[in-house]
């Protein structure tokens, strides 16, 4: 039987110590699945505006009135750009789940219009996120190349471990200059705000301009034209002529009243002479 040595039985002093690290596994999602990339902005819009068109009836009115710029102020809508019972041109702000802001009929006349912009809205969404992961994939590579190929020491401990915490309060002395006493004071330094995350960019609605729809009267002249002045302007009220205040105290200003001051010195040589 062989000896029993402290090497047998791992007894040596530094197999007890204890690593300073510990290496621990990538943390999961609760659900048990991976993380789910963060979407982008324009990948919410177009699932927002696919789930819309899936639970609206095409029926309901834009609770926000719609838009009635006629494509001037906003981009051409993309899905219904033209109402097909009144014709009015709808800018991007129309969207296709709501009814017509000027005649209030449906956007979506059949049921095969309805499938053919969700099919549209599918295929965007996809492309739209393949277009970012490569893009994301090209930036990545990017900025591998330009670091270099080095390796990470995970021994080390991170940087941001051995950083003091900015918000812990830090001792500060002082002088005074009459008792010459030394003044021991602690102050905190204010916590940093936290900036604004991507998620409540992204919740914050952009405010954008809607063009009102035309009033329901019509603005005319309801005078008849003057053939004397057809020149004048019937749709305001009639011009009247105001005269000045000066002309009407029968003071000039200031050059009349120089120029009665000449004809008076002029008249008073005459008299000399």
């Amino acid at each position: 039987m062989a000896a029993k040595t402290p090497w047998s039985k791992s007894s040596v002093p530094s197999d007890r110590i204890k690593p300073s690290h510990s290496q621990t596994a990538p943390s999961k999602r609760k659900g048990g699945g991976a993380l789910q990339p963060t979407k982008s902005k324009a990948i919410i819009q177009l699932e927002i505006l696919l789930k819309n068109l899936r639970e609206y009836t095409g029926r309901e009115k834009d609770p926000k009135g719609g838009c009635f710029c006629q494509a001037a102020d906003h981009q051409l809508s993309q899905y219904t750009p033209i109402c097909r019972t009144c014709g009015l041109i709808l800018c991007s702000l129309n969207q296709p789940y709501w009814t017509c802001p000027h005649c209030n009929t449906g956007l979506l006349p059949t049921p095969a219009t309805r499938e053919a912009i969700i099919a549209r809205l599918e295929s965007q969404i996809a492309e739209t996120a393949a277009k970012e992961v490569e893009e994301q994939k090209r930036a990545e590579e990017e900025a591998r190349q330009v670091a270099g190929a080095f390796p990470t020491l995970s021994g080390n401990p991170s940087t941001a471990s051995l950083r003091p915490s900015t918000n812990e309060p830090h001792k500060v002395l002082s002088l005074n200059s009459k008792t010459k006493k030394v003044i021991v004071s602690y102050n905190s330094s204010p916590a940093t705000s936290r900036p604004a995350s991507r998620a409540d960019v992204e919740n914050k609605e952009e405010v954008i301009r809607r063009v009102p729809p035309p009033p329901a009267e019509v603005s005319y002249a309801r005078q008849a034209p003057d053939p004397a002045r057809p020149w004048v302007n019937l749709s305001i009220d009639p011009i009247i002529y105001l005269p000045s205040p000066n002309a009407q105290s029968g003071s000039g200003g200031p050059g009349s009243s120089r120029r009665k001051k000449g004809k008076q010195q002029a008249t008073n040589n005459d008299a000399a002479s």
